[in-house]
């Protein structure tokens, strides 16, 4: 929470301080997000993690430049399973125990359009950020359920929890959905899809894909055992038991969405065309 209101006052000061705010064109957008772990990471977790990403961007007047803030959150693993549970007035009944991976990516970030003003539009996306990864366990009564769409969980608990910064790297584009749609003002409503290289500093975290077989040679012939982590649980709950590793944060993230621009009007159209 702390990281995200950094980067909303920060934003906001750039807007408030722009000379020609008079002119100001800001564009949001909400999509998919995409992030598959890369490096010594890979290891550890093999699946993508999937989330929703927002964003919000101010362009900067006459020139190709904008500079915007993504907030993300993505889960990478998932896991429900029924338990025994001893209630607070003795009574043992079944409940759920849900474990979540997640982490979330706030972003500041400054884009390049290469070409305007056609269908498809490609631009250089350069930024930074910081990232908080964690574990969470919720036990949650079946009962409720039933009578809630958002039951109150019984215990949660963050088995392990860790942030660091990172650095973006990469590139898109954007296809002005006005030239399909005829009815739609220039500019007005993108389509936007955008490939990064997410490279962080080292974080904790825990896996629930964790590898439980490893593979060696002893005397010339292959053996199998159980990977050493695994075996060596070093986060105990008594729900959940596993391993926590220590590697950089390095993701392939793929940003698929629409994009809604402010300050296109009818009226002014021919003049937003020569700055765009």
């Amino acid at each position: 929470m702390k990281n995200r209101l950094i980067f909303l006052i920060s934003f906001l000061m750039l807007l408030v301080l722009a000379p020609t705010i008079s002119q100001a064109q800001f564009e949001v957008g909400f999509g998919y997000l995409n992030s598959t772990p890369r490096g010594p990471m890979s290891n550890y977790i093999n699946r993508a993690g999937h989330g929703v990403s927002t964003d919000v961007a101010y362009r900067i007047p006459r020139t190709n430049l904008s500079i915007g803030v993504q907030f993300a959150a993505s889960g990478y693993g998932y896991e429900k399973r029924e338990e025994r549970y001893r209630f607070n007035n003795g009574y043992e009944g079944n409940v759920n125990v849900e474990i979540y991976n997640i982490f979330s990516n706030n972003s500041a970030y400054l884009k390049y359009d290469i070409l305007n003003n056609v269908f498809v539009q490609p631009y250089l996306f350069f930024g930074g950020g910081f990232s908080y990864i964690s574990t969470d366990l919720s036990i949650i009564d079946p009962r409720e359920e039933f009578t809630s769409d958002c039951p109150k969980p019984l215990e949660s608990s963050t088995l392990v929890s860790d942030r660091t910064s990172y650095l973006l790297l990469g590139g898109g584009f954007r296809f002005d959905l006005s030239y399909p749609f005829k009815s739609l003002e220039r500019r007005k409503l993108l389509f936007d899809i955008r490939l990064n290289h997410l490279n962080g500093g080292e974080v904790r975290y825990m896996s629930l894909d964790e590898p439980t077989i490893s593979n060696t040679t002893v005397r010339g012939e292959n053996v199998s055992f159980d990977f050493a982590s695994a075996a060596q649980p070093d986060i105990i709950h008594e729900y959940h038991a596993g391993s926590s590793y220590r590697t950089r944060m390095q993701f392939i993230t793929v940003n698929a969405g629409l994009f809604y621009v402010f300050g296109n009007k009818k009226g002014n159209r021919s003049r937003i065309l020569d700055t765009w």
